[in-house]
């Protein structure tokens, strides 16, 4: 069959995603970063702002990080707002949003980054410390987005509750066609989870599991918000030089994984891209998966092998 495209204006007319159009060109899109204080989600809010949007963060104990960057953000030319929120409460996530789209006017894009890592292995694990992590790493990260996806669909946001099965009711109705949706620009949830959410570590069982629970929920949450102009999907990194890891970021460039393909380890502006990708317009066919962002530790079994080992 010959394609229906005859002439060269015609080609370049099909050139733009249908992602992209009717999307006014210039707009100046919100954004809230969690755990933007240092890492990872200090250098997605820096790419974010770098890409033209204005930006809320949350820290959780390093105020002074997080003032940091948002004086870098604000040096880029872009509004920035700091948010205390510490997700050991997961009740404290709800307020902390309301605070940062009152502040940003509208929410266009959430990247949920806030984490922690602790090392339990089983069968040595304790109620609480996997009752921590998961408060932390799983159920406030999942109410945090869920008050955010509130917010991007216009529903109602005051009271005490966030009622999940509101939005879910919602997207059923768009996919039927008996709502249109209330975004007419692309709305974007973003979940910085691991390459643990797919892979096992030995050394780290609890965190592991948090990241697995992750990973359920975005394709969860992606079916639920079908039709309503919203995507959700995850980026899973391997090993960052970030805090979290007791690395600086430069690191990456002087520190040898014979183990991982890339040879290095990640530097975090190398997640940040790809979240920067997954935030923008051209993005409306990415959906419900995760990517992971890794130097090849996923596929790098058989370079841990004995074989291998041997050969090397």
């Amino acid at each position: 069959m010959n394609s229906e495209v005859t002439t060269v204006d015609e080609l370049l007319e099909t050139l733009t995603p249908p992602g992209r159009r009717d999307v006014p060109a210039g707009r100046i899109r919100n954004a809230i970063v969690t755990g933007g204080d240092t890492g990872i989600g200090r250098y997605t809010a820096l790419t974010l702002a770098k890409d033209g949007c204005d930006i809320a963060l949350t820290y959780a104990h390093h105020r002074d990080d997080a003032e940091l960057t948002a004086e870098a953000i604000r040096k880029l030319g872009r509004r920035v707002f700091i948010q205390h929120m510490d997700l050991t409460d997961p009740n404290a996530a709800g307020p902390a949003v309301d605070a940062m789209v009152r502040e940003l006017g509208s929410l266009d894009i959430f990247v949920s980054n806030a984490g922690q890592m602790e090392m339990n292995v089983f069968p040595d694990l304790e109620l609480q410390d996997m009752e921590k992590l998961f408060r932390v790493n799983t159920f406030g990260a999942v109410l945090a987005m869920q008050r955010g996806v509130r917010y991007m669909l216009g529903l109602d946001s005051e009271g005490e509750e966030s009622r999940f099965e509101e939005i879910a009711a919602m997207a059923r109705k768009v996919l039927t066609g008996k709502v249109t949706s209330p975004r007419t620009t692309p709305g974007r949830v973003i979940v910085v989870t691991s390459v643990h959410e797919h892979i096992a570590s030995p050394v780290d069982t609890v965190y592991t599991m948090t990241k697995h629970a992750l990973g359920g929920f975005i394709k969860c949450a992606a079916f639920a918000l079908a039709g309503t102009n919203i995507t959700v999907n995850g980026v899973r990194p391997g090993e960052i030089t970030t805090p979290m890891n007791d690395a600086h970021p430069e690191d990456a460039l002087d520190t040898k994984r014979k183990l991982i393909p890339s040879k290095r380890p990640g530097h975090p502006a190398e997640i940040a891209s790809m979240i920067r990708y997954l935030a923008s317009d051209e993005t409306d066919f990415i959906n419900g998966i995760s990517y992971d962002v890794d130097g090849g530790m996923s596929i790098g079994g058989p370079m841990a092998s004995e074989g291998y080992q041997k050969v090397v």
